[in-house]
């Protein structure tokens, strides 16, 4: 892979804090963008099954610098979403692959390694970021897609992940909502990267919008045949926040302020904090 690496790190820290370790090199312009992070392909480094893997280094733009800090990088967001689609392959795609001629594929989130940027030279954009955290990831080859936000945007061609979120909702008792679901479908499964989990603690970074955050999803979803073939239940809500441009993820102090001081007595309507 010859590519005109400028950018290093220092050497990642594993997921789960075992196994082997990685650095990663990088090319000096971003490939891609979201709305809060550029997207670099690189090389991954180390004595493991990785090395010399294709990878993507995401780094946080200039403007979300300050911002940086409330990005935990224990990794829980991924982790939690990992542990969910984990259940749902096994206790869900049996009962759904049970009905009809199709053939739902298992669903793959894709934890990161973390580790933190060592140099970088002449991207006056991503020049404060030295010393931050990036997250590393393999490169997904295929057509990116968002399938839902964390704001209420739905791709309805995508029941099976509409589906899934509604499911994280329901079978946690309404405790979390995995949502913000964007990745690739190749022909064995789907694999999805930076999730986003609405919980009711909002312990999971700047994405997570807390009880409000689920119901703004709920609001703008309209179930499909897969969420009665699971029997999910459902509850109405008024539309909060219209999603026809909310394909990026929201985080909380974007939120406009007619949204985050929100204050109802419905269960699932709450104080958005600043």
């Amino acid at each position: 892979m010859a590519l005109g690496y400028s950018y290093e790190t220092f050497e990642t820290l594993n997921w789960n804090w075992s196994g082997p370790k990685y650095k990663a090199t990088f090319e000096s312009r971003p490939f891609n963008q979201s709305a809060s992070r550029y997207a670099f392909k690189g090389i991954l480094n180390g004595k493991g099954a990785w090395n010399e893997e294709a990878c993507v280094a995401k780094v946080f733009k200039k403007k979300y610098v300050g911002h940086v800090y409330k990005w935990h990088p224990d990794l829980s967001v991924s982790k939690k979403a990992f542990k969910f689609a984990k259940q749902f392959n096994s206790d869900c795609i049996p009962i759904l692959n049970n009905y009809g001629d199709k053939m739902y594929k298992e669903i793959k989130v894709v934890v990161p390694f973390i580790t933190k940027v060592k140099y970088l030279e002449g991207q006056s954009e991503i020049r404060e970021c030295v010393e931050k955290y990036v997250a590393i990831e393999p490169f997904l080859d295929g057509n990116y897609t968002n399938f839902n936000s964390n704001i209420g945007y739905e791709d309805a061609n995508y029941d099976l992940m509409l589906a899934f979120s509604h499911w994280t909702w329901s079978i946690s008792d309404h405790n979390f909502m995995v949502c913000d679901l964007h990745g690739i479908e190749n022909k064995r499964k789907f694999v999805l990267t930076d999730p986003a989990v609405h919980s009711l603690e909002q312990k999971y970074g700047i994405s997570d919008l807390g009880e409000a955050g689920m119901q703004i999803v709920l609001s703008n979803h309209s179930c499909n045949s897969l969420c009665r073939r699971l029997g999910l239940e459902t509850e109405e809500y008024k539309q909060l926040f219209p999603p026809e441009n909310c394909k990026s993820t929201v985080y909380r102090f974007e939120l406009p302020e007619k949204i985050r001081a929100l204050d109802g007595t419905k269960r699932f309507l709450t104080i958005l904090p600043a």
